[in-house]
């Protein structure tokens, strides 16, 4: 498939608070993340200046938002969760879902980065 008209939508580090983790203390109280996702829409041109022309990020945006709602035991389920909602738009070809906790360790950031293909 040619790699022309490629159309990407972007969510970038969104800083939420999320039940994560699979020690008990990390099931007593949220933890804050950082979740990016890249969502492709290959061979796709946007001609009119009209949303249903593309794929709104509301839906991504809300479903990172409703992340607390929930306990996840491992980043990478999280990561899944997201990418199925990106991958429920059949313009979507591909999506990265990048997941870090940020306050694991002191020296940096820990976390998964997947990609999904249709």
């Amino acid at each position: 498939m040619s790699e022309q008209n490629q159309t990407r939508i972007l969510v970038r580090d969104f800083i939420v608070p999320a039940r994560i983790g699979i020690y008990p203390h990390e099931h007593q109280a949220a933890q804050r993340i950082s979740v990016s996702l890249e969502v492709l829409l290959r061979n796709h041109e946007i001609r009119r200046d009209d949303i249903e022309d593309t794929m709104s990020y509301e839906g991504l945006v809300q479903a990172i938002r409703d992340l607390p709602k929930q306990h996840f035991n491992l980043v990478e389920i999280l990561a899944e969760h997201l990418a199925g909602v990106a991958l429920q738009d059949d313009r979507v070809d591909a999506v990265t879902v990048t997941v870090e906790k940020l306050d694991v360790y002191p020296e940096g950031r820990v976390g998964t980065q997947i990609v999904r293909v249709r």
